[in-house]
């Protein structure tokens, strides 16, 4: 039976992820298991970017056979951030999680972000593996490491996110009310939207906070030195569009000029 009002809605953009089936229907099956343990009602979103390999197929199937998912089903790939853009405003739930089909990061730690809306009133919760309490049980390749280290720093500095040690990890939770003033906002259509989300968040006085969260690098990321540059150039135009003030702050997403 599909809940009507689900208090979390989990998010996955999902791309070709025939590779990993078997990961995706572990994936799944523990998000459910998770929130059934939990007695919160939920709903899962898969928000097909365009998959060129057999992945649609696989989605339809599980969704078929698992309770309250749901499935967007896009045949153009437009990239993660147009995605995430796209499912997160569809999203009925009072926390929205958007989380990655390979289950680097584990639904489970959801426990971590919980008591941070709930006790503590925050708006924004993202995952981070580079705290000192983060559990990093399988690591990515040195040059990935590397790169993300410096990209991050770089971040920090351009973005005007200091002390935020990670935020491209993809788990994080937001508010439905952070959701519907935030994202409708935003530009980027592949991976900076991280970064975009939480620049955006911290203008309109959004409270945010990161926690440390156990990840493990499933080794078949599709992520290249592509994607690094594509980031790093994200990040300097979600820069130069606060700086236009493309975004529009002052004004309410109803009255935004499109």
């Amino acid at each position: 039976m599909e809940n009507k009002n689900p208090y979390v809605s989990i998010v996955i953009p999902t791309y070709n992820e025939e590779v990993r089936k078997d990961k995706m229907e572990e994936h799944l099956k523990s998000i459910g298991n998770y929130f059934n343990e939990k007695g919160l009602n939920y709903e899962i979103i898969i928000a097909l970017d365009g998959p060129k390999d057999n992945t649609s197929a696989i989605v339809k199937e599980h969704a078929n056979n698992l309770p309250n998912v749901k499935v967007l089903d896009r045949k153009e790939n437009r990239g993660k951030g147009f995605t995430l853009r796209e499912s997160m405003v569809r999203a009925e739930g009072d926390i929205i999680l958007f989380t990655d089909m390979d289950g680097a990061t584990p639904i489970r730690m959801l426990d971590k972000f919980l008591p941070k809306f709930q006790d503590e009133n925050y708006d924004i919760v993202i995952g981070s593996r580079d705290m000192e309490e983060s559990q990093v049980k399988v690591r990515q390749p040195k040059w990935k490491e590397f790169l993300g280290n410096a990209g991050n720093l770089m971040i920090q500095m351009v973005g005007g996110l200091w002390g935020m040690k990670d935020t491209q990890c993809g788990f994080k939770a937001f508010t439905r009310e952070a959701v519907k003033d935030i994202v409708p906002r935003t530009t980027v259509d592949r991976w900076g939207l991280d970064f975009e989300l939480l620049m955006i968040g911290k203008k309109l006085g959004y409270k945010t906070v990161e926690v440390p969260v156990e990840w493990i690098d499933s080794g078949e990321s599709t992520v290249g030195i592509s994607g690094y540059i594509s980031t790093f150039k994200d990040l300097f135009s979600v820069r130069w569009n606060m700086i236009k003030g493309v975004y529009q702050l002052d004004k309410k997403v109803e009255d935004l000029k499109k």
